[in-house]
């Protein structure tokens, strides 16, 4: 747990603690919460190699110091700032699919938003507001990067040590429950880490990259014309997307518009009965859409419903309390180092400890507002949040992903086995895997996928790790590797 969000947390944890500390010497409680609420950059990007860390998380930083900026300027503007916020979120799924940003997603734009809108920002403090927004999406930047100055290659040689442990324990134990698919997404995050890495890597890691994937390749078990685990999809091969190039048509976009219809409704029936700041209630309807799995949608519902109930006790506890100010900035800063510990892993958890961390930043910021006052909005809001975002998420484009996915896979198929034949076929298979990536992720976001939906998801899962290691085997000039790889190709998904 500790290796996979140790040091994010901290990172994190610095980054919310430090503008808290500052505003609070300067007798600016609001705005050192601005700068905290901003400074949210500091979770994203941390498995990426630093030259491509330093492009994502600046551009994060930009997106989240704009998103304060507009909480910021709707914040007295309840329907005004629904509308931003539904906005945000559907701009910030599609950014995210397009730049391949990674989690946390668009959720952390909603929130920011939202979060700056509740700390009671008039006309007159709005350039106060912006520029500390800017100073903590700025140390945010710093801090991630920070690392570089003694470890430029950590990022990846962490990644090649998760491929080599999973490798090792498939070796020894065989596959037990370990997944096919979650041993190739291993090797294949560290190949892709080692795509972007450092200049000054002595060649060691390469090395040992190029030795991970042929142990790789000799562990994975074969599974000629068939799906792991036995499975058959029972769904006839639809025309997938990329024989449609119409942006409409896009999965992406369909995620997009049922995250930003829910956000921007949940947001307005907050507004219209009568919610002080309905910024939660879009940030609940982005968040229970989040899914990571078939159905996972209900589940991430019933766990932020559950987890949100047991935080706003937490909050309850501590605002009621009235610890010192410094009590309290340090319990935020614990709080947000141990939900980035637990939000991979334990998500429910990770829910109940979110709701007081953020709770009591706002509290920090604006201390005249009282607990029980922010408490029960917080209840109110979730609890709009997670019917809009259950509706859109059964209502809206329900099934647009999983009906496309078998054209997807069945392009990918054919595009794959023309690349093992012709290495000059690599750029289509390149856009091809890109697009069943796109289209197997709002896949397992849907509510109530099309049947034979899971047998899909894992055959595209078999022919993206081949296709990615061929191209991968390629890119670095290595044809032993490149070898195996076609041979297993020609295995398991035939000649073509």
């Amino acid at each position: 747990m500790w290796q996979a969000g140790g040091r994010r947390g901290v990172t994190a944890a610095i980054c919310v603690v430090v503008p808290l500390v500052a505003g609070t010497l300067a007798s600016r409680p609001d705005l050192g919460a601005a700068a905290a609420l901003s400074a949210f950059t500091a979770i994203y990007g941390h498995a990426l190699p630093y030259r491509r860390r330093a492009v994502v998380v600046a551009g994060v930083a930009g997106t989240l110091a704009a998103a304060a900026g507009l909480g910021a300027l709707t914040g007295g503007h309840p329907v005004a700032l629904s509308l931003v916020c539904g906005a945000l979120a559907a701009c910030a799924a599609v950014a995210t699919s397009i730049w391949r940003i990674g989690p946390p997603g668009p959720i952390g734009v909603v929130l920011v938003c939202g979060g700056s809108s509740a700390l009671g920002t008039t006309p007159s403090l709005l350039g106060g507001h912006l520029l500390a927004a800017i100073a903590g999406v700025t140390l945010a930047w710093c801090a991630c990067m920070l690392p570089w100055l003694w470890d430029p290659t950590g990022p990846e040689r962490r990644a090649v040590d998760a491929a080599e442990h999973a490798v090792a324990a498939v070796e020894r134990n065989g596959l037990g429950d370990l997944r096919p698919g979650a041993l190739a997404t291993a090797v294949r995050t560290a190949a892709t880490a080692m795509a972007d890495a450092s200049r000054r890597d002595d060649g060691s890691l390469w090395r040992r990259m190029d030795d991970v994937e042929q142990r790789f390749l000799e562990v994975l078990p074969a599974g000629p014309g068939s799906l792991p685990g036995g499975a058959t999809p029972d769904v006839a091969p639809e025309p997938g997307p990329v024989t449609d190039h119409r942006w409409w048509h896009t999965t992406s976009v369909a995620t997009a518009a049922r995250l930003g219809v829910a956000a921007a409704a949940a947001g307005l029936i907050a507004t219209a009965i009568g919610l002080h700041n309905p910024y939660w209630a879009a940030t609940s309807a982005v968040a229970v859409q989040l899914g990571i799995g078939v159905r996972s949608t209900l589940d991430r519902a019933v766990y932020r419903a559950a987890g949100t109930v047991a935080g706003v006790l937490v909050a309850a506890l501590i605002i009621s309390a009235d610890f010192p100010v410094g009590v309290q900035i340090a319990l935020v800063g614990l709080l947000q180092l141990t939900v980035e510990l637990l939000v991979a892993h334990k998500y429910g958890l990770a829910v109940a400890l979110i709701t007081p961390m953020v709770l009591t930043l706002v509290h920090i910021g604006v201390p005249a507002r009282s607990g029980a006052e922010l408490i029960g909005e917080r209840l109110s809001e979730t609890a709009i949040g997670i019917a809009l975002g259950l509706a859109a998420g059964l209502l809206l484009f329900r099934q647009s992903a999983s009906r496309r996915l078998p054209g997807a896979v069945s392009a990918a198929t054919r595009a794959t086995t023309d690349a093992a034949r012709d290495p000059t076929a690599g750029r289509r298979l390149h856009d091809v895997l890109l697009g069943l990536s796109d289209v197997a992720v709002a896949t397992r976001a849907e509510l109530s996928p099309a049947p034979g939906t899971e047998a899909w998801l894992k055959r595209a899962s078999s022919v993206a790790d081949l296709g990615w290691a061929l191209l991968g085997a390629r890119a670095r000039g290595e044809d032993h590797i490149a070898a195996a790889v076609t041979g297993r190709i020609t295995a398991d998904l035939g000649p073509g």
